[in-house]
């Protein structure tokens, strides 16, 4: 359903001068500052339609070129996602981790950093994330630990159910730690590493392999459910060394490899 921005007098003049006193800043950028601004005023969820680009600049007394290009900026940001078309139009999309790891990757690329400081950093914000689950706990917050618990590996699962496992047991800590910048940032990380971490390793997992996972995502679901904030993170941090070496090994030049934005 379209939600209509304010098109009151006085709003449109004050965004028209919010335009022209950014007189420094490419036009385009501060179309979409002002338009990231208001999704947030507003909290338009994820899917909600926005004016259309006619609208857009009339209300902000601009070219419909700066509104198309600063929509772009925003869709390259996964902000907002531009349908084509009859009926099409920008709508509120939801940013996630790995759009989020795409642009750090580019920042990364360009400072020449390699494999091994995105791992170790990756490392440091697990231990963190079930650090702070683990307090949660302690803290006596109701949480639904059983969600990690479907999160374990089955002696049954295929190679590919493995790795879809293993990678959301992570993802699942994150997102419960209670603190959403950690969960994007740790997301963006685990994107950029994990499955280029991944294409080293062979097609099948073996048994010793798969306990490697199973284990120590047990242990770590223990000592967050009682509430031992520093086990969890001990026991997050010597697990994620340990995947990190296993695969490594396997491709001993990847981690001192840079980092390349795809």
């Amino acid at each position: 359903m379209t939600r209509n921005f304010t098109n009151s007098q006085s709003d449109t003049a004050a965004r028209r001068r919010a335009v022209a006193m950014t007189r420094n800043e490419k036009v385009s950028r501060t179309v979409a500052r002002m338009v990231a601004k208001e999704i947030a005023d507003r909290q338009l969820a994820p899917g909600s339609a926005l004016e259309a680009e006619s609208e857009m600049a009339r209300r902000f007394g601009v070219g419909r070129a700066s509104v198309r290009e600063g929509l772009r900026l925003l869709e390259a940001q996964g902000l907002v996602t531009v349908r084509q078309g009859l009926g099409g139009g920008p709508i509120v999309s939801e940013p996630t981790g790995s759009e989020f790891g795409d642009t750090l990757s580019m920042y990364l690329q360009a400072k020449g950093i390699r494999f091994r400081e995105v791992a170790e950093a990756a490392l440091e914000m697990e231990g963190l994330a079930a650090a702070m689950l683990a307090d949660r706990v302690a803290a006596g917050e109701d949480i639904d630990l059983d969600v990690l618990a479907g999160k374990h590996i089955a002696p049954e699962m295929t190679n590919d159910e493995v790795i879809d496992t293993a990678v959301g047991f992570h993802e699942t800590l994150r997102e419960m730690s209670g603190n959403y910048v950690l969960t994007l940032t740790g997301s963006a990380l685990a994107h950029i590493y994990t499955f280029r971490m991944l294409e080293a390793h062979p097609d099948v997992w073996d048994d010793e392999e798969r306990e490697g996972f199973e284990g120590p995502h047990k242990a770590i679901h223990s000592a967050i459910a009682a509430g031992d904030s520093e086990g969890a993170r001990r026991l997050a941090r010597e697990h994620m060394r340990e995947v990190i070496d296993r695969l490594s090994a396997l491709n001993p030049r990847m981690l001192d490899e840079r980092v390349d934005w795809r």
